[in-house]
């Protein structure tokens, strides 16, 4: 078929369905959603072939209906409307501008419209019921036929279009959980595929909705407070996975890791610290000792994104609980929280809490604590209660890397007997060149201690300076090997000088 062909049979479909709307044939079909466009597409193309092609223009007024001007075609009842797509192609039609008050629905139905096949236009009188069947039926865009009429999918499915979508689904699932609150333990409470389906896509339809959000207006509030009684129903109806997205970006929000408006800031912790309420805190503390609902691993993400709100409600459990089972469990839930949990527990290190609870914020720590926190055990090491101090040093050994040694180098003059030995035992292994002066002042002084305690310390100390190796410490080493005693003063113990001989050896061996 010749191109002037195909323009004749695309505007001439188009003249018929702009007659039958003309005449009122198609509006009870499409309730006039439609007619403007058509009409201005109409106007368009008989102008558009009247401009550059007038000789085809000629031949379609006295051939393709012979006797009758284009634009006064009244008789035809049958409208091929698949030639339409013709229309696009052949005229070149890619583009089309609307105008601004143009309804997402009305282009729906267009491009429908368009996809259809071919379809007839028939008034009779005996069809108006399965006519207003037709009009009920919903009609959905078609994401082929859009492509193949190069329109932009924003025109359907943008950013207006797409946020009108979003509040409808809100208000879907809002009327899901009024159900499902209102007939509570019912069986009819339950809710079905297709239910659950809808609140997980609005879940991630809400995370996106609000990650996008820049300004701080009364809808932007009102909204989140909405999601905030959604996020409500969805914990109180164990709907605890579906939660995490939405909580996760107001969580980001107010740790500044998404730039917001500071309005934003405040209502997303405003919104979390609502939603940490203490049933909800029950609901998901209980979710993590049971695994009732197999959330459990969805409840500590939610806990995690509400941050410091729940971290101190943990900790302040931790702190007052009497039944160690529930003390034991808030560990391990902070521990499974993972490093987020690192800034409130040091925070919360203060040397005038009970020495359990302190002993308790050092054990977690060293379970999940790294080189930035040993810092904060510091103090620890010289609590008077001696498991504060074991528990401190044991985390510090733990986490504190490359940092251990300097710290713990700090604190040696001021630590107990039994802490110091420990002390020196890891100076050695972590190889701390800067503690073999301290170490050489500790073999020379003298101490209050008793000789059998001086005599450990002593033997300690060689060996932590062979550990070491530096050309300081083979010098304190070999002075303490050739020590001599001038009348039983001056020199070392047998024990520790064969504990400087063995390090020396030591490190010849290396």
């Amino acid at each position: 078929m010749s191109d002037m062909d195909l323009q004749r049979k695309a505007v001439h479909s188009l003249i018929l369905i702009h007659s039958a709307i003309k005449n009122d044939q198609l509006y009870s079909s499409f309730g006039g959603m439609i007619t403007d466009f058509i009409e201005a597409l109409y106007l368009h193309i008989v102008e558009n072939m009247r401009q550059e092609s007038p000789s085809a223009f000629a031949q379609l007024e006295t051939k393709a209906l012979p006797g009758e001007n284009i634009s006064n075609q009244k008789d035809e009842t049958t409208i091929p409307v698949s030639a339409l797509l013709e229309i696009l192609h052949v005229l070149n039609l890619k583009n089309f501008s609307f105008e601004k008050d143009l309804e997402k629905e009305e282009l729906s139905i267009l491009i429908n419209f368009i996809a259809k096949k071919p379809i007839s236009a028939r008034v009779d009188a005996e069809e108006p019921e399965s006519m207003e069947e037709e009009k009920a039926k919903p009609i959905h865009p078609d994401d082929k036929v859009i492509m193949e009429v190069e329109i932009p999918r924003e025109i359907v499915a943008g950013k207006e279009s797409s946020e009108e979508q979003f509040y409808k689904n809100i208000a879907e699932v809002e009327k899901v959980f009024i159900r499902l609150n209102a007939m509570d333990g019912a069986i009819e409470s339950i809710p079905s595929a297709e239910k659950i389906e809808m609140i997980n896509h609005l879940s991630l339809q809400a995370a996106e909705w609000l990650e996008m959000q820049t300004k701080f207006t009364p809808q932007f509030k009102e909204t989140c407070l909405r999601l905030q009684k959604l996020l409500q129903d969805f914990i109180q109806n164990g709907f605890i996975a579906e939660s995490n997205p939405i909580v996760n970006v107001f969580s980001r929000i107010n740790e500044g890791k998404l730039i917001k408006d500071d309005k934003i800031r405040v209502l997303s912790l405003e919104v979390i610290k609502n939603l940490a309420s203490d049933s909800n805190f029950n609901i998901l503390f209980k979710e993590i000792n049971t695994n009732e609902k197999n959330s459990k691993y969805e409840a500590l993400k939610l806990f995690a994104g509400f941050g410091d709100v729940v971290l101190k409600k943990l900790l302040g459990v931790l702190k007052n609980a009497s039944d160690s089972k529930v003390r034991i469990s808030i560990l391990h839930t902070i521990e499974a929280m993972g490093s987020a949990s690192i800034p409130a527990i040091k925070s919360s290190i203060n040397m005038y809490e009970p020495w359990y609870y302190l002993r308790n914020l050092a054990y977690m720590l060293g379970r999940i604590g790294n080189d930035t926190s040993v810092e904060a055990l510091k103090p620890l090491l010289l609590h008077k209660e001696k498991r504060v101090r074991m528990e401190a040093f044991k985390s510090i050994n733990q986490t504190g890397g490359d940092k251990r040694g300097p710290l713990l180098l700090s604190v040696l003059p001021e630590v107990d007997q039994d802490l110091r030995v420990n002390i020196i035992e890891i100076l050695g292994k972590v190889k701390c060149k800067e503690a073999v002066t301290d170490l050489h002042d500790m073999l020379k002084s003298k101490s209050s201690m008793s000789k059998e305690d001086l005599i450990s310390m002593q033997e300690k100390i060689c060996k932590a300076l062979g550990s070491i190796g530096s050309p300081e410490a083979i010098k304190t080493l070999s002075e303490v090997v050739e020590s001599k005693s001038i009348l039983g003063i001056g020199s070392y113990p047998k024990e520790v000088k064969y504990a400087a001989e063995r390090a020396l050896e030591y490190i010849r061996k290396k």
